[in-house]
């Protein structure tokens, strides 16, 4: 007879104080990943089990004797009884060894090893059924800290599996804390009334009957326990104790197989994402150093000079080598010039513009640029224009400007040309303003400067004088001389004419053929007059000759001369038409004289 089976309540097993030393009772919680098997793999994928040997199990009774003393009758009688006996303790015999064969069937089963939890439960409760001989065995394990799981269930009645129930340690605390306390719980009647299982059996989680419960460890960790039941009342005997223990040993070790391969996909998980990280930061360290290579090739395919600068000192941070091929420093040459080196190289004459045109990027948006020309000193003492762009490139925690990006263009060049062009253009309107034969202002040049004049008396200038003049019998000069002489002879009458008008501000036109006309700004009738007289004095110092004149034999002019002090009630062609009266008066009064024409305002 077992020894589970000498009490008539329920049996809790050996407490921690009674059980192996060398057993050290678990804390409820979760369980560290095992790291030995509880069942030795053979070579083949195989587990070799030893015999089980239960635990639970007690004495056997010894065998019934033979007494030779008693008559023929008791002899038989004892004799059958041996040999009933006999019989009974062979069948018993032949049923151990089948279960053992059972046993190290189910152990040699490649399910246990697999990693598949789920199915090496199924496995192991139905054959705990077969092999026990009970109506219903069900496995549980952690899930966490305080849940256990039904990870299979098999009922031998309606031959099904059940899983995924979950106890609650707050829900059993009575039973589930315990668990640790004792190597096995036992009820052989239903009449019994156990404080551990009564929780169970009001949640109608047990059958109304016997009752085996072998916690589960692995490496000295509980990890769950497995529950052998019978739906009547029922004697747990020493050979269906220790093949309950076995199973258990069993669950035990498809769980550490489990772990095991559940810490081997995760070390292979982690050495493929190690791997695949590994793989990615050198792609990434290609890619950046590609991408620095490319940034550089372009900074050194630039044609222009690329510098990030402190805004605070102007001193340089970084500068490409493209300065050396425009200002002749290399970028070392550059930095060694230390604070606001630009304007040690800038002109002189726009440091103050550099300086505040700077100031600017202390007001403007990222993105937004402050442009500027300035001459720089090339190394060999000539000058470069440059165009600058800056722009904020990096900023403090206030927002403000801390360092400024900056590119140059050489633009001297084109400095060279604009300038060339200026010129140029200065040229042609030079020349589209001047008579191409006398090399004075023309008629166009005369009619916008007398009008810019016109609207400047009364403004600062008391009056404004006007001279037309005519070459007197020039038809009979070029008929006599020919059209060349003619030429020579209207060239230096222009020249006389603007010796006579000596001020900046005096303008003398060619006014049509033989004709000029002289404006004399800020000039009244005296004024006037005496120019008119100069010009006369250098008309005759030419000493032309002309013979055909009806008035001198050399060339001279007549001269009609008007003033104006108030352009009131009048415009520009009343001062003109008035110097034409004039004009015309010196020529009906003989010629070579001047004469003053009056303005008729309206």
């Amino acid at each position: 007879m077992s020894i589970l089976s000498e009490q008539s309540v329920a049996s809790y097993g050996p407490q921690p104080s009674e059980c192996d030393p060398l057993k050290d009772p678990m804390q409820l919680g979760p369980i560290a990943l095992p790291t030995q098997s509880t069942s030795e793999i053979q070579p083949n994928g195989t587990a070799s089990v030893p015999p089980a040997v239960s635990p639970l199990a007690s004495s056997v009774e010894p065998l019934i004797e033979v007494n030779t003393e008693k008559g023929t009758d008791a002899t038989l009688k004892d004799a059958t009884l041996k040999d009933a006996t006999l019989r009974s303790e062979s069948a018993s015999t032949e049923e151990t060894a089948q279960q053992q064969v059972t046993l190290q069937r189910l152990c040699q089963n490649a399910s246990l090893y697999s990693g598949d939890l789920k199915a090496a439960a199924d496995l192991i409760v139905q054959s705990a059924v077969d092999l026990v001989d009970i109506d219903r065995a069900s496995l549980w394990f952690y899930i966490t800290e305080d849940y256990f799981q039904l990870i299979s269930s098999y009922d031998k009645t309606h031959k099904t599996h059940k899983n995924g129930l979950i106890l609650a340690i707050t829900d059993h605390p009575t039973y589930l804390k315990t668990l640790t306390q004792r190597d096995y719980l036992l009820v052989e009647h239903s009449s019994q009334t156990d404080p551990l299982t009564q929780c169970l059996g009001a949640a109608n989680l047990l059958l109304s009957g016997a009752f085996l419960e072998i916690p589960i460890r692995v490496q000295g960790k509980l990890v769950g326990f497995l529950w052998y039941e019978h739906a009547r009342a029922h004697p747990w005997t020493a050979i269906e104790q220790t093949n309950a223990v076995s199973i258990a040993l069993l669950a035990a070790t498809a769980f550490d197989s489990q772990q095991r391969l559940s810490l081997t996909n995760s070390l292979t998980h982690h050495r493929r994402q190690l791997k695949r990280e590994t793989i990615e930061r050198e792609q990434a360290e290609q890619a950046w150093q590609e991408s620095q290579r490319f940034i550089q090739g372009i900074i050194d395919a630039s044609t222009n000079i690329l510098y990030v600068d402190s805004f605070a000192d102007g001193s340089n941070f970084y500068i490409n080598r493209w300065i050396q091929n425009v200002l002749g420093y290399t970028p070392g040459d550059i930095q060694k010039l230390g604070k606001n080196y630009l304007e040690q190289l800038v002109h002189a004459d726009e440091k103050a513009l550099m300086v505040s045109e700077r100031r600017k990027l202390l007001a403007i948006n990222d993105g937004e640029v402050v442009e500027n020309e300035y001459q720089f000193r090339h190394r060999q003492g000539n000058w470069r224009w440059l165009l600058c762009r800056e722009t904020v490139f990096q900023r403090n925690e206030d927002g403000q400007p801390t360092q400024v990006f900056g590119t140059a263009t050489d633009i001297t060049k084109r400095k060279h040309a604009e300038v060339a062009l200026q010129e140029f253009n200065a040229e042609l309107e030079r020349l589209a303003r001047m008579d191409g034969l006398t090399q004075v202002a023309n008629r166009r040049s005369f009619d916008e400067y007398l009008t810019q004049e016109w609207e400047n008396v009364g403004s600062g200038r008391s009056a404004l004088s006007l001279i037309l003049c005519d070459i007197d019998y020039f038809k009979s000069f070029n008929d006599t001389y020919g059209h060349q002489a003619g030429d020579v002879c209207l060239r230096k009458v222009a020249k006389s004419i603007e010796r006579a008008a000596k001020r900046n501000t005096d303008l003398v036109a060619r006014y049509g053929g033989e004709e000029f006309a002289i404006v004399l700004p800020n000039t009244n009738e005296i004024g006037v007059q005496q120019v008119a007289q100069e010009i006369q004095q250098e008309i005759a110092a030419l000493g032309i000759l002309h013979s055909q004149s009806d008035v001198s034999e050399y060339i001279t002019l007549s001269l009609g001369i008007a003033s104006i002090t108030s352009t009131k009630n009048a415009h520009p062609d009343m001062l003109v038409a008035a110097a034409d009266q004039g004009l015309y008066q010196a020529k009906y009064d003989g010629r070579n004289r001047f004469c003053v024409g009056q303005i008729e305002c309206a």
